[in-house]
C-alpha cells in the first residue's frame, strides 16, 4: 500500500473498518449469495489492510497471516460444505482477529506519550474494534442459542452481521432503541458488560490524552 507509514497507518486501517461496517449494511439489500460473498471479501480485505498498515513486528505479521488463512478456510467450509461447525469456526476466527488487532493497536495508541491525528484515529479504531468484538460475540450466542435475542432471528451469520453490529454499537453508546433486545441471561450479561467496557474505554482515552498533554507541557 503506497504511502503507508507510522504517521498515517491507523487512518488506513480505520477506513477499512468503516468500509466493513458500511458494507455489512448493504448486504441486506443484495441477493443472499452475493451479499454474503461481498461481506466475506471485505472482511478478507480488512485483514490484508491490517497486514500491510499495522506492521508491529514479525510475530504480528505471522499472526495476521494466520488469521487470513483461517478466515479463507472458514469461508470455504461454510460456502462449499455442509459441515455444521463451520459457522462457529468462522466466527471464532473472526473474534480472535478482532481481539488481536484491538490489543496491538491499543498498546500503541493508549498512553503512548504522543497525541497527533493518527493516534486519535487509532483510538477510534480501537472503539470500532470493541463494537465488532461484541457483534461477533452476539453472533456466536445466536449460533448456540437461537432465541438469544428479540428482534434478531437466527440466520447465516454473514446475513445477520449488520444486525449484530447495529445492536452492538447501539448498546455501547447507550442509545437502546429497543428494536433488538437480549432475551436470555447470557446475552443480557454480554450487553451490560459491553456498556461497561465502552464507558471504561472512553475514560481511558480521556486520561491518555490528558496525560500526554500534561507531559508535553511539563516535561
Amino acid at each position: 500500500m503506497v504511502g503507508v507509514n507510522e504517521k498515517n497507518n491507523f487512518i488506513y486501517f480505520t477506513a477499512a473498518l468503516v468500509l466493513l461496517l458500511l458494507t455489512s449494511a448493504l448486504v441486506d439489500t443484495m441477493p443472499a449469495g452475493e451479499g454474503r460473498l461481498l461481506l466475506r471479501l471485505i472482511i478478507l480485505a480488512t485483514e490484508v489492510v491490517a497486514f500491510i498498515s499495522l506492521d508491529f513486528g514479525t510475530r504480528w505479521r505471522r499472526f495476521i497471516g494466520l488469521m487470513v488463512l483461517l478466515i479463507i478456510a472458514a469461508s470455504s467450509l461454510d460456502e462449499l460444505t455442509s459441515v455444521t461447525w463451520a459457522p462457529t469456526f468462522g466466527l471464532l476466527s473472526l473474534l480472535v482477529f478482532f481481539l488481536g488487532i484491538a490489543y496491538g493497536v491499543s498498546r500503541r495508541v493508549l498512553f503512548s506519550g504522543t497525541v497527533d491525528f493518527n493516534t486519535i484515529i487509532g483510538a477510534l479504531a480501537v472503539y470500532l474494534l470493541i463494537g465488532l468484538i461484541w457483534a461477533t460475540l452476539y453472533l456466536l450466542a445466536l449460533e448456540f442459542f437461537p432465541a438469544a435475542f428479540n428482534g434478531m432471528e437466527p440466520e447465516i451469520w454473514s446475513d445477520n452481521f449488520s444486525n449484530a453490529a447495529y445492536f452492538s454499537f447501539v448498546t455501547m453508546t447507550s442509545l437502546g432503541y429497543g428494536d433488538i433486545s437480549p432475551a436470555l441471561p447470557i446475552t443480557r450479561a454480554l450487553a451490560y458488560l459491553q456498556a461497561i467496557v465502552g464507558a471504561f474505554y472512553m475514560a481511558i482515552v480521556v486520561a491518555s490524552l490528558i496525560g500526554a498533554r500534561t507531559t508535553r507541557v511539563h516535561p
